[in-house]
């Protein structure tokens, strides 16, 4: 029995030496080498991040910058056709005498000052918006509205 207990502390003795407890070197060397894992995890998540930032936002602005320009050329339409009617509008109160006339004309300087705000906003959105962009088309397309009306009368 004695040789049986020899035994069995000599297995465990042999054991215990081969399974040795890791240092606190190695364990700091592979928390270390684990947090610089993660942090280029991170780096290369965060560079994705922005290179998805900047494509969402060169799409943002190319649309913009669409609609921009679809607006632009309502703006000359619109300005075009304010020209068509003065010239209309011109030939009658050249043709037309009293009240007649004076409405005509009043006419004509409504319809001018609509085409000058017209040209103003042309101007402004080939130079740059000082206001936001809603702002901006929402005065216009009130602009267009007025016309509208005035063109109708």
């Amino acid at each position: 029995m004695t040789i049986s207990a020899a035994l069995l502390v000599s297995a465990f003795t042999l054991t215990s030496c081969e399974e040795k407890p890791k240092s606190a070197r190695e364990d700091l060397a592979e928390a270390q080498e684990d947090a610089r894992e993660e942090k280029a995890e991170i780096n290369k998540d965060l560079a994705e991040a922005e290179n998805d930032a900047a494509a969402k936002k060169a799409e943002v602005n190319a649309e913009l910058k669409d609609e921009e320009r679809e607006f632009m050329a309502r703006m000359e339409a619109q300005r075009d056709n304010i020209d068509a009617e003065l010239k209309q509008i011109n030939a009658r109160i050249d043709e037309t005498k009293g009240e007649e006339k004076a409405r005509w004309e009043a006419r004509k300087d409504r319809l001018e000052k609509r085409k000058d705000k017209i040209e103003d906003d042309m101007d402004e959105l080939k130079g740059g918006l000082k206001r936001d962009w809603k702002s901006f088309k929402s005065d216009v397309e009130k602009t267009f509205d007025d016309v509208k009306k005035d063109l109708k009368n």
